[in-house]
């Protein structure tokens, strides 16, 4: 099992920004780890969705003040509030899939959901280095090559345990609908000790890593599938029936934000 697989078989999407918002992609090196590279340029708040990601954010404003933040996995929506105080803000961000922070960062990621200011204890002595190549760059089409190669010269070995990246993969391709006591009796791994892996490298437990894969495999299901059914996505995603799915739904994406979910209903 290889993060190569996993990348091909999930590409987790975020809310939609606007015309401000804008994806670059990584290098083929990368792109097993790096779900993208991200600018974020609209002076307005921002929605943030469960993605599965985990994120390094560096903030400037027109002045030349910047900040850096690493954002763990989160497991609801909530909205980054625009700073008017700091006229011509830009967010530049570094998006990494779950799986891959293990490989950058140092120590157990067990306590990185829904945090954002832990950056020098995971990436000591990244937020100089990720500035220093900004602050000398004249463009963004110049920084991701910069950034990549300052990636690539940091990325260590994968540490997580083979089966552990099975079992990623399985939870993937059964759309998180399955037990997390029959995925480690399945894999023969003791349930306990699966858990305390997936707190040290994916940032969640088994459980609620199954879950958010379901929730975003559903937002992909209404954002791409034109002919998006609800009952056959109740059948599909183990629910009981369509008020048990937009309960689940409800959980993880803001109830104020459920107006396209409600239309694809009426479809």
């Amino acid at each position: 099992m290889s993060a190569e697989t996993l990348a091909e078989a999930y590409f987790p999407l975020t809310a939609n920004q606007g015309a401000g918002y804008r994806e670059i992609e990584a290098c083929p090196a990368l792109k097993p780890w790096i779900r993208c590279f991200w600018v974020y340029t609209d002076q307005c708040d921002q929605i943030v969705i469960p993605d599965t990601c985990m994120d390094i954010i560096l903030c400037v404003d027109e002045t030349g003040k910047s900040e850096i933040f690493f954002c763990g996995i989160n497991d609801f929506t909530f909205t980054s509030v625009n700073d008017s105080a700091r006229p011509g803000v830009r967010l530049i961000g570094i998006r990494f899939y779950f799986w891959a922070v293990a490989s950058f960062c140092t120590g157990s990621l067990k306590a990185v959901r829904n945090t954002k200011d832990q950056m020098d204890f995971y990436f000591p002595g990244w937020a100089e280095g990720l500035k220093q190549v900004f602050d000398e760059t004249e463009s963004l089409e110049a920084l991701w090559p910069k950034w990549e190669a300052f990636l690539l010269a940091r990325q260590h070995a994968d540490p997580i345990p083979p089966l552990i990246m099975r079992a990623a993969e399985l939870i993937i391709q059964r759309r998180g609908v399955l037990a997390i006591a029959d995925l480690a009796a399945e894999l023969d791994l003791e349930k306990r000790w699966m858990e305390r892996k997936f707190l040290d490298f994916y940032g969640v437990s088994g459980k609620r890593l199954s879950l958010l894969i379901r929730y975003q495999l559903i937002w992909q299901a209404c954002l791409q599938d034109h002919d998006f059914n609800v009952q056959d996505t109740v059948v599909d995603y183990g629910f009981y029936d369509q008020a048990h799915l937009l309960n689940f739904f409800k959980k993880y994406h803001n109830s104020q934000r459920l107006s396209f979910f409600s239309k694809t209903v009426k479809r």
